[in-house]
């Protein structure tokens, strides 16, 4: 009678390392889908603030006569690198910050060819310059630049 009790604590204990075991798995698997959900969310996140702000840019430069000045006006905080370059800084609400305290970045630069002014817009995490978004816009203009 005692090997059969010792028998039947055997099996129940074989039965409790074998459902550990696959809650174990379950668990590792159900917390790789909520980091990886995580992470899409924060790339979508990232990716909808990138795009407004470059389709901002591009909008004041066609709403305007399209050179650095007239948009440095609508973005005072730029810092301007040249007569066709300017940079913004944000933070990681995509507030507008200074350098230091910067989490991403809005690279603008305004190339003439001709009577069309062309604009190329990046977005970038400052951390590792990697380009979040990149945006080129053109504008007609009734003079010859450049």
């Amino acid at each position: 009678m005692n090997d059969a009790g010792r028998s039947r604590s055997s099996l129940f204990l074989m039965e409790m390392i074998v459902t550990i075991l696959f809650f174990s798995l379950a668990a590792a698997v159900c917390v790789k889908c909520f980091v990886s959900a995580h992470m899409m969310g924060k790339e979508t996140y990232e990716l909808n603030h990138a795009i407004a702000i470059a389709t901002g840019y591009a909008e004041v430069m066609r709403g305007t006569d399209g050179d650095i000045d007239s948009i440095m006006e609508v973005f005072p905080d730029a810092v301007k690198g040249d007569d066709s370059y300017i940079m913004l800084f944000y933070d990681s609400d995509f507030k507008a910050c200074d350098a230091d305290s910067a989490v991403y970045a809005g690279d603008v630069t305004l190339t003439p060819n001709g009577a069309i002014q062309n604009m190329h817009v990046k977005i970038l995490r400052v951390e590792d310059a990697s380009v979040i978004y990149e945006l080129n816009a053109t504008k007609y203009i009734n003079s010859i630049r450049g």
